[in-house]
């Protein structure tokens, strides 16, 4: 059966720019109907089969405005990296050789009580592969631009050091559809 996953970021957080978040569950900025609008805009009345979401308030929110009709599936394997002790402190205020060593092997190394860009990719895979295993043709993911990358790596083929060259801007929209043929093809709906 051929697939089409939409994959779509939460729009803007509230939250100081330097401010290092992954699972700190944050609100949305004041622009969060603009945003709203401008996403649905974009997915052009769109009904997926299935939703899956993170069940961060920044995503769940998004998913239950988007798609008011649908039973959302939240799933734990779909927020944003762990950033452990870091999670509420400005980037600037991380001990500058922590930051170093996770800087030169964040595959590997987890900050503080954290976990790894490797354990996100693992566990973004198992959500992936469950998602997929559904007998559906149109599903939309509402998750965060960690769990975007680590599935635009696979389908793209891009390798983990060059991921983050990619900009995802908040609220932004990847389209992925899956042939049976084994092609699949990735098309950027809203930057």
């Amino acid at each position: 059966m051929n697939k089409e996953l939409y994959l779509i970021r939460h729009t803007t957080p509230d939250i100081a720019k330097d401010l290092c978040y992954g699972q700190l569950d944050v609100d949305m900025s004041s622009s969060f109907n603009d945003e709203l609008t401008n996403i649905k805009q974009a997915l052009n009345n769109l009904t997926p089969d299935v939703v899956y979401s993170s069940p961060l308030r920044r995503c769940s929110v998004l998913a239950q405005e988007l798609f008011p009709e649908s039973k959302i599936h939240f799933d734990n394997r779909l927020m944003e990296m762990n950033f452990g002790d870091w999670e509420g402190k400005k980037w600037n205020e991380i001990q500058s050789h922590e930051m170093e060593q996770w800087s030169e092997n964040f595959l590997e190394l987890s900050p503080p009580n954290g976990e790894s860009f490797n354990s996100l990719i693992l566990r973004s895979e198992q959500s992936l592969h469950t998602i997929l295993e559904r007998r559906c043709s149109k599903i939309a993911i509402i998750t965060h631009s960690g769990i975007i990358r680590s599935i635009l790596m696979k389908y793209l083929r891009i390798p983990y050091q060059n991921i983050f060259n990619l900009h995802l801007n908040y609220g932004c929209i990847i389209k992925i559809s899956i042939y049976e043929s084994n092609y699949n093809q990735v098309e950027f709906i809203k930057g």
